[in-house]
């Protein structure tokens, strides 16, 4: 490449019209790599001036390396200044090579983008801020999609009203794309139709687990699924591979179920469902693991570092979840999903037979 000085500066007004114009003429609406050069009457000023010896200044033409990845998409340019002699043997050549590598990278970037957008916005259309209240417990939802530099992954909750009571769940898909998003929200629906015919948290793990092995046989994710009985408060569990929910008592003491079982879409065995009651005092918790997973640390370190916050958290499943977000969901490489419920002191429970959900 020559190495003879040209001043480059910002261009004109109305220069990029003119550019994106010689653009377009140049590629004709072709692939592949093309080259033109625009003489500096018609190249806008301001782009490249050549510096002679004797310290003047006069306009520049450019030389145009387009390339377009495919069809439809846009294409890239790189503009080299052209002077009075040719340019060095191959550097047409390096800066075609270059062009076609830079309009591939930015042909996937955009891609990326896309993708990225589609399952972000598909998330947050099943994923809402609030969800609807079962009369007799408080439900509060939060949901972070991870930095923006990080695909989005499959994760969800749901809270349902069901024939027997409450049923809350959480889990995540694993994998990040958009195959992923489209799947949990699949897992979502069947959820939502399985539980009206039978509510028990073992057999709507199994029924998912048999949807996944049929439907997506390539595809497996974490769930944890609560029923609770808003009268006596009388809970529960399955646990599909997820983090075991948490119990967070007024008193500052929060505990793990014991609540354990393979991830769904293995086709194995399930163990019986984990029982337990909640009182009025308490606070049940689910969160999927971008919440508290950091690289080189070790998982149940991470647990019982959510376990000590959570305990200390202010009263309220609200505070709960803002606290936790606080102190634990900052520039987080995973998506984070959070689940807080408790019975509440004042309504007069009752049992609608249709399930319900955002």
């Amino acid at each position: 490449l020559s190495r003879r000085r040209t001043a480059a500066s910002l261009p004109d007004e109305g220069a990029h019209d003119t550019v994106v114009r010689l653009i377009q003429r140049g590629m004709a609406g072709q692939t592949g790599v093309r080259e033109t050069v625009v003489p500096a009457p018609v190249w806008p000023a301001g782009f490249f001036h050549a510096e002679p010896s004797d310290g003047g200044e006069r306009p520049v033409g450019a030389r145009l390396t387009l390339a377009r990845a495919r069809e439809g998409s846009a294409p890239v340019c790189l503009a080299t200044p052209v002077y009075d002699r040719d340019p060095a043997p191959g550097t047409g050549r390096f800066v075609g090579r270059l062009a076609h590598a830079t309009a591939v990278a930015a042909e996937r970037l955009l891609m990326y983008e896309v993708e990225r957008h589609i399952a972000l916005t598909l998330q947050r259309s099943f994923l809402p801020a609030h969800v609807p209240q079962t009369p007799g417990t408080e439900v509060v939802v939060r949901y972070e999609p991870a930095s923006r530099d990080t695909e989005i992954g499959g994760d969800f909750y749901a809270s349902l009203t069901t024939s027997q009571g409450l049923l809350t769940g959480i889990g995540d898909v694993v994998g990040h794309s958009l195959d992923a998003a489209t799947v949990m929200v699949e897992i979502r629906h069947a959820l939502r139709a399985y539980c009206i015919e039978d509510p028990d948290p073992r057999t709507l793990a199994e029924r998912l687990d048999g949807m996944l092995q049929r439907y997506h046989p390539e595809v497996t994710a974490t769930l944890c699924l609560a029923l609770v009985d808003p009268a006596t408060g009388h809970t529960r569990v399955a646990n599909a591979g997820h983090i075991p929910p948490l119990v967070v008592t007024d008193d500052g003491t929060a505990t793990y179920l014991k609540a354990k079982g393979p991830l769904l879409g293995l086709g194995l065995d399930r163990p019986p469902p984990t029982e337990t009651v909640l009182r009025r005092t308490d606070r049940l918790l689910m969160v999927t693991d971008g919440l508290i997973e950091t690289r080189g640390t070790d998982l149940a370190v991470s647990m019982e570092h959510l376990r000590t916050v959570a305990a200390g958290a202010p009263l309220g499943v609200t505070a709960l979840c803002d606290t936790l977000l606080a102190c634990l969901g900052h520039n987080r490489e995973d998506d984070i999903a959070l689940l807080a419920m408790r019975l509440r002191q004042s309504d007069t429970p009752r049992t609608p037979s249709r399930a319900a959900s955002p």
